[in-house]
């Protein structure tokens, strides 16, 4: 989905910055503090979670290049050129400093941006981000759209309903996955050795039952971080944006507007360490 539907994501205007003479294609929404969103590998889609975060951010959603709908350009072979047009096309918005957020592969990338250019970054958000894959899927490309659902979902009839990719697009989806890891098959180890050094505030989020990547491998940036909190969000799998849309959205407010005074309430519906 590339553009705002009638129940979610009606407050978003579409717009276009530059990275390096490429047009990006972004969606924009409330006021306030900076919030740039990175989206998963299906693309650009509009939740609850959004509109709840756009009530008091300046909410930014980017739209990377080949992914979801968007045309390959050609040139974002890698994380790190996908970072780094992403970031291009912040400083094209005349952004100074930002908080990010970004999901799945999304995450990877904001975890790049914030690597390369921490002191542009005021806070970063990783929602289940496929950095450390110990005990994953190793050939997740073969599953059925049905196999994708379960592993994804634990409510797929919860908004935004999910719907699984067309045959076609799951495998071009999973074919740009494949050419990032095989760009850079060394990129869990290169990572590992660069976290200690990153002291942007982290928050980590994993669905307890993500079926694609075991949440336990959200405890690694805890463990190598020197500032990240470590969140499993109850009866969520890996789409926690679809299955627990508004709780999430609650939950990265609250860390975005207490710092480092942020702390999970006695009566949230949570799993932690």
């Amino acid at each position: 989905m590339t553009s705002a539907s009638a129940k979610y994501g009606s407050a978003f205007t579409e717009g276009v910055a530059q990275a390096d003479g490429h047009p990006i294609r972004y969606f924009r929404a409330g006021t306030g503090d900076t919030l740039v969103v990175i989206h998963s590998a299906v693309g650009i889609r509009f939740s609850p979670m959004l509109d709840r975060l756009a009530e008091q951010y300046d909410v930014i959603l980017f739209a990377l290049p080949g992914w979801g709908d968007e045309p390959d350009d050609g040139r974002d072979l890698t994380l790190t050129e996908l970072a780094d047009t992403v970031h291009q096309a912040t400083q094209d918005l005349g952004l100074k400093s930002f908080h990010l957020l970004g999901s799945t592969l999304g995450g990877d990338v904001a975890l790049n941006i914030a690597l390369d250019h921490p002191e542009r970054v005021a806070s970063l958000v990783l929602d289940t981000p496929g950095t450390f894959r110990e005990g994953a899927d190793p050939s997740p490309g073969n599953i059925t759209p049905e196999e994708a659902l379960a592993k994804v979902r634990v409510h797929p009839e919860r908004e935004p309903v999910f719907v699984p990719p067309h045959p076609d697009a799951q495998a071009r989806m999973f074919a740009l996955i494949s050419r990032l890891e095989g760009a850079n098959p060394d990129y869990s180890k290169q990572i590992t050795e660069r976290l200690p050094e990153l002291s942007v505030r982290t928050l980590v989020v994993f669905g307890e039952k993500d079926g694609l990547i075991p949440p336990r491998n959200g405890r690694t940036f805890a463990r190598l971080m020197p500032d990240c909190s470590f969140v499993l969000l109850h009866d969520a799998a890996h789409d926690v944006q679809g299955d627990r849309a508004e709780d999430l959205g609650a939950l990265v407010a609250d860390f975005l507007a207490h710092g480092p005074d942020f702390q999970l309430p006695p009566d949230a519906t949570l799993v932690t360490p």
